[in-house]
């Protein structure tokens, strides 16, 4: 790791290029910059599985394949007839993710201040990245706490007891049946805003399958399987490509708590898709590359000044995060969100540092739309990568 260095390259300059590689693959104006937005502030933060040369990129996008074979990128996102004036459903109608959560936001921001507290689900909708993203920019204007989940296709064993007779603790079902279902919190306070975002499983899927494309090991144990449900560190161990070129699954991943706690995070995961079901979420199992896999998207906004002014409550947060680092961690513990935090002012001043294999992705997704990512995005220097920051 002493040696690694990388190329940086300009955040405006990936954006230009990203934005346009969209445009020539079929992506209206509008949303090819709603894409871009979303995948570059995951990479701008090193959420790297969730960028533009991550699990669910650019690659995918303009190839239709992954979880991205399901998308329509012309498809117009609709705001059905509300019953409630805090509850709004829209139907994405298999439009790109990004754009349908852009609209959902602003429609949810608009609820929100108006009556309290708001909640916009999505059904027919497709992946939108990192959840965070989505749930900071429901708290970026510091008067409101963004909550966003979402489901995603099967990527987890069920675990409990079964008519085998599998251990509840640490046994799984024969298959895969469950997503990774991220979830991700933001609350302002005096100095910015702290922001949760994980899956309900050990880890994101999109950071193993980040792996397998970039030919990299994963470091992470207890949190792939392979198809005997044994934690592997080999993303090949999880999923496969086939002659023909298509991809599918062996393995599985690990629910939140491995084998020693999954059942917990098996009964989060589970929760999550049967709250969407109610709105729209769907019902059967979704199946990685097919092409009736439509997800689910939530988002939920409430104010901060219902009992104090938004002043003070920003500054109770700031109190409470005080109290934490004074009295019992100091000043060295980390918050949620702070790694990312470092890396956003990292990449805006030195350029984001993209891996060779990282690189490759983005040359493949231009050249498969006639374009050339090494003429038209030069880099900025090799630089050391520092992996205090980007831990991913």
């Amino acid at each position: 790791m002493m040696n690694d260095t990388r190329n940086h390259f300009k955040v405006s300059d990936i954006q230009k290029f990203s934005v346009e590689v969209l445009i020539k693959s079929g992506y209206p104006e509008v949303s090819a910059k709603a894409t871009v937005h979303a995948l570059l502030e995951a990479d701008k933060r090193g959420i790297f599985s969730h960028g533009l040369a991550g699990g669910t990129g650019l690659e995918e996008s303009v190839k239709g394949i992954g979880l991205f074979s399901t998308v329509d990128p012309k498809a117009e996102p609709e705001i059905l007839p509300q019953k409630y004036p805090a509850l709004a459903i829209i139907n994405a109608h298999g439009a790109p993710g990004h754009i349908t959560s852009m609209k959902a936001v602003h429609l949810l921001e608009k609820l929100a201040r108006k009556n309290g507290i708001a909640k916009v689900y999505v059904c027919e909708g497709n992946h939108f990245g990192a959840a965070g993203v989505w749930s900071e920019m429901i708290a970026a204007q510091g008067d409101l706490i963004g909550t966003v989940t979402c489901t995603t296709s099967a990527l987890v064993k069920p675990m409990g007891d079964d008519p085998k007779g599998l251990d509840y603790t640490k046994g799984a079902g024969t298959e895969v049946r469950i997503g990774t279902n991220p979830i991700a919190v933001s609350v302002p306070h005096k100095d910015g805003i702290m922001t949760v975002d994980m899956a309900l499983t050990r880890m994101a899927a999109n950071y193993c399958i980040k792996a397998y494309k970039t030919g990299d090991m994963l470091t992470i144990p207890e949190y792939a399987a392979d198809k005997d449900y044994k934690s592997t560190l080999d993303p090949k161990d999880f999923i496969m490509r086939e002659d023909s070129g298509k991809q599918y699954l062996t393995g599985s991943i690990f629910p939140l708590g491995s084998t020693q706690a999954g059942y917990k995070g098996d009964a989060l995961l589970r929760m999550i898709e049967v709250e969407h079901s109610v709105y729209g979420g769907p019902i059967e199992k979704l199946t990685v590359g097919e092409k009736k896999q439509r997800v689910s998207l939530a988002f939920q906004a409430q104010v901060i000044d219902s009992l104090y002014t938004e002043k003070e409550a920003r500054n109770r947060v700031h109190e409470l995060m005080t109290d934490y680092e004074s009295k019992y961690f100091g000043e060295a513990t980390r918050w949620p969100g702070d790694r990312s935090k470092e890396a956003y002012d990292y990449s805006m001043k030195e350029g984001i540092p993209y891996s060779k294999g990282q690189v490759d992705m983005l040359e493949r997704a231009a050249s498969h739309v006639g374009l050339s990512f090494s003429e038209m995005v030069t880099s900025i220097g090799k630089k050391q990568y520092p992996h205090e920051i980007f831990k991913k």
